[in-house]
């Protein structure tokens, strides 16, 4: 039988900015180049990976993917190293944008905030039958909301599976409110998450259903490392 999870209810959440405040915090700020000659430019960019419908639900997409995985919140150092790094308008290449989250992220990717993020790590770790505190420490989550890998790769964010030896096997997320959305760069599309507090049901079954998806390409890898120690154990 699967371990037991229960729902941790929401926190308190804060008011949600304007647009352009909104965009010239989470984009500009990641260049050294600053915002104000290339804010236009950086929203450009945004709306290739949301709804294109206009600024209200480009607005609604952005807060959809906080609401749902968190924003990237970077360590003061984490911050230095994006700026310092970052090309104009803020563009960083993708595994670059991968080393600096993870190297700099406030969040513990093993306890995220988010209902649906924790949720998740948690029906994954689950639906791969493991069990050791060493193992269920393999499984990791991090947003990249609000990133250079969201803007420019088309990445919200991700679980991974650290081996032995630190390599990760990633899945990547990529959070839409547009429910006929078929072009993406990232591994499983995540679409309209119910609200739990409206009903707790419907949202562990779209949790489920996402974990079997993020499973299903994890599973090859954590069974190649249990058959590794099976073979080590019979030496």
């Amino acid at each position: 039988a699967g371990r037991a999870r229960h729902l941790h209810p929401h926190r308190n959440s804060p008011p949600r900015p304007r647009l352009l405040a909104s965009a010239r915090e989470a984009y500009g700020g990641w260049s050294k180049h600053g915002t104000r000659g290339n804010l236009r430019e950086t929203i450009k960019s945004m709306r290739k990976f949301d709804n294109p419908k206009g600024p209200r639900d480009l607005y609604s997409g952005r807060m959809n993917e906080q609401d749902v995985l968190g924003e990237f919140k970077p360590t003061p150092e984490g911050l230095k190293a994006f700026r310092a790094e970052a090309q104009e308008g803020g563009y960083l290449t993708r595994g670059r944008a991968i080393e600096l989250i993870r190297q700099h992220t406030k969040e513990d990717p093993t306890n995220p905030n988010k209902p649906f993020a924790k949720e998740l790590r948690l029906a994954v770790i689950d639906q791969l039958g493991l069990e050791d505190d060493e193992d269920l420490d393999r499984v990791r989550f991090y947003s990249a909301v609000g990133t250079p890998l969201d803007v420019f790769h088309g990445v919200d964010g991700w679980i991974e599976f650290v081996l032995e030896k630190g390599v990760s096997r990633m899945v990547t997320l990529d959070v839409t409110m547009d429910p006929g959305k078929l072009e993406h760069k990232a591994d499983v599309i995540v679409q309209q998450i119910p609200d739990p507090s409206e009903s707790e049901k419907r949202f562990m079954s779209a949790v489920d259903g996402y974990a079997r998806e993020v499973s299903h390409r994890l599973r090859p890898t954590v069974q190649a490392m249990f058959h590794r120690r099976e073979q080590r154990a019979a030496k």
